[in-house]
């Protein structure tokens, strides 16, 4: 089945605007086919995460006591075909499932104590939606040195959010109406439209004013430079030789800083660092 075709588990969070990774409007993209999705295939992360996932699921095994095995299929939705799913592992006798993950050790705290990564929350509950299951696990293996494992049980009043969000989303997708654009779809617009031609467009009230606003922020942000600077620089300036200067509410530092020995020109320097004193 084309990815197009369907909203996935993987898709769910960003579909909501909740993932890190990827944008409302950049799935949309993907999803009415004007961009190609990234080939993630040939990533070494994404390769040793596939081969990893038996390692994961039999790891899960040896901790909980339970059995799990491979689903033997991509489970639909009875209600909307496009609602689709696949899951790692189906826990045996039990009407549970198991989803495997890997990730690198900068990512640990993501895991501590009773911590998921939101995504794979909304990864899970999809699952569970889709499938009608009541509970789910996550296992996961950490920078291939820590395994933690997590139980998620099903939210029916997240299951509600969670379709809402879909059904509109995918309204979008067959009707070629884009979300609205955030932040981090700055860069992206750019694979999205690569090309300009000739045509001016009319400006709407909410541009004109977006325009307005746009040319004040820039030059806000002018002018708290400056006074970024000069704030700087005076406190540099009383600091001088020494090390730096205690607030009754932050400790000032202004720290040498060895030159890299991997740039052409060795050249030591000084960093200023503001830190808060805790309560």
């Amino acid at each position: 089945m084309d990815r197009k075709d369907y909203i996935g588990s993987s898709d769910i969070a960003a579909v909501m605007g909740l993932s890190r990774w990827k944008t409302p409007l950049q799935l949309w993209a993907e999803k009415t086919g004007q961009v190609e999705p990234e080939d993630l295939s040939d990533k070494e992360h994404v390769q040793l995460g596939i081969e990893l996932e038996d390692f994961v699921a039999q790891k899960f095994e040896k901790v909980t006591g339970l059995k799990v095995r491979r689903s033997p299929k991509a489970y639909i939705s009875t209600e909307n075909a496009f609602m689709t799913c696949q899951v790692d592992r189906l826990v045996t006798g039990t009407e549970d499932l198991l989803e495997c993950k890997t990730c690198s050790a900068w990512k640990e705290k993501e895991w501590e104590g009773e911590e998921i990564p939101l995504e794979y929350i909304l990864q899970v509950e999809w699952q569970l939606m889709i499938t009608g299951r009541k509970t789910g696990y996550i296992a996961v293996l950490i920078g291939g040195q820590k395994f933690v494992w997590k139980k998620v049980e099903s939210d029916h009043e997240l299951f509600e959010k969670m379709k809402n969000s879909a059904l509109s989303f995918w309204t979008m997708v067959r009707s070629k109406t884009p979300p609205a654009v955030e932040s981090d779809d700055n860069s992206f617009l750019v694979k999205l439209y690569p090309q300009a031609n000739d045509v001016m467009r009319e400006a709407t009230e909410d541009i004109i004013s977006a325009v307005a606003l746009l040319q004040q922020t820039k030059a806000q942000i002018i002018d708290l430079e400056e006074t970024k600077g000069e704030l700087e620089a005076k406190i540099k300036a009383v600091i001088g030789n020494a090390v730096g200067i205690d607030t009754p509410e932050y400790i000032i530092k202004w720290l040498n800083v060895k030159g890299s020995t991997y740039t052409v020109t060795k050249k030591d320097s000084r960093m200023l660092k503001i830190t808060k004193k805790k309560g």
